[in-house]
């Protein structure tokens, strides 16, 4: 059936979609993917998802969906920074949509490796938008931004106007994505949009991000090991929000008539130190904090023993203080809402690290 408009919202820039798409999804094993592949086979859409090249065995967190849903996608394996590919897919297949989720997506690697977050960021992005513009203009493409693009938040929230300062080579690329969109949105007329994801969890999230590493050490010690959190800046805040809802506001992006973009956010800040005791007290363990600086500890308060500890080998070049969004537009045009709090995407987390852990 066709897509009806959202409640309270204005139907004139809003498609109408037949039951099934054809759906390319880059980056489908990442937690966004997972996700975004569940709500379109719910719509009915015909999903392809394609995946890094050199990983034929892992398909990352699509494994969670169940062997009936995954029989349902079909994969494809390549590198976006390969041109031919691209083309050869994009020609082929001659989708209907394409979300880009496809990214080097760590700042801590981007500071590190500079050179190959650029060629995956930038140049994946550009064979995708050329390959589509030359070979399958019809084609709606949708791109991930990021908060990182605008740096650190100076005052008020961050919203799609807010002048941006990217501190990191992820930041600067996500930067590069947005204004690339906006071009061949204008110059080409392709329908191009991005939907600019502040930072999102869930319990898909990759294990190079420091909640997940929260969420690994905070079960193991609940569990009775005798281990130690290291963290560096636990003070650096963010406005963290759940995988899930931003990907139904995705959609939501997806199925206007006319492209645009917008921030998906909570415009609620929270800071590092906060989700560590929010997942401790999810784990039914209660810190107690000492100290300042590098000499900041907590502690079991029923044990005694230590728990969390600060190393500046995880402090890094770069780091910004905060960004928090503003989702207004995202609100009033889509009648998008965030409606899983932190308390709730830390729950899920760890339920999901907990159930990992006895299986």
């Amino acid at each position: 059936m066709p897509r009806k408009p959202l409640p309270g919202v204005a139907s004139d820039n809003y498609s109408i979609h037949s039951l099934s798409k054809k759906v390319l999804i880059t980056g489908a094993g990442g937690q966004d993917g997972y996700f975004l592949v569940k709500l379109l086979l719910q719509r009915g859409d015909t999903v392809h998802g394609l995946l890094r090249e050199g990983s034929e065995n892992e398909i990352g967190s699509l494994k969670y969906l169940g062997e009936a849903a995954l029989a349902r996608i079909s994969i494809h394996r390549g590198n976006i920074t390969e041109k031919w590919f691209i083309d050869e897919l994009i020609q082929r297949e001659l989708f209907d949509q394409v979300f880009h989720l496809a990214a080097q997506s760590s700042v801590a690697h981007s500071i590190e490796h500079p050179r190959a977050t650029i060629d995956t960021n930038v140049l994946g992005l550009t064979n995708i938008a050329t390959s589509i513009r030359d070979r399958s203009p019809k084609t709606k493409l949708l791109f991930t931004g990021s908060s990182e693009m605008f740096g650190n938040l100076t005052d008020g929230k961050q919203s799609e106007h807010t002048p941006r300062h990217p501190q990191s080579p992820y930041g600067l690329t996500k930067d590069f994505g947005f204004q690339l969109i906006n071009a061949y949105r204008n110059h080409y007329g392709l329908w191009a949009a991005t939907a600019i994801l502040f930072n999102h969890e869930s319990e898909f999230r990759g294990e190079q991000f420091v909640t997940k590493k929260i969420i690994q050490s905070v079960a193991r010690i609940a569990d009775g090991r005798d281990e130690v959190l290291s963290l560096g800046n636990i003070y650096a805040e963010r406005d963290w929000g759940y995988a899930g809802d931003y990907m139904e506001g995705v959609l939501d992006v997806m199925a206007l008539k006319r492209p645009d973009d917008f921030v998906f956010a909570t415009g609620q800040l929270h800071s590092v130190k906060d989700f560590v005791n929010l997942a401790f007290k999810h784990a039914g363990i209660k810190p107690e904090w000492n100290g300042e600086g590098l000499d900041e500890i907590a502690r079991d308060r029923s044990s005694g023993k230590v728990i969390v500890k600060i190393d500046e080998r995880f402090y890094r070049p770069g780091d910004i203080k905060g960004t928090c969004g503003d989702a207004s537009k995202a609100k009033q045009v889509l009648a998008w809402q965030a409606h899983t709090d932190l308390n709730g995407i830390i729950e899920h987390m760890l339920r999901h690290e907990q159930g990992l852990a006895t299986n």
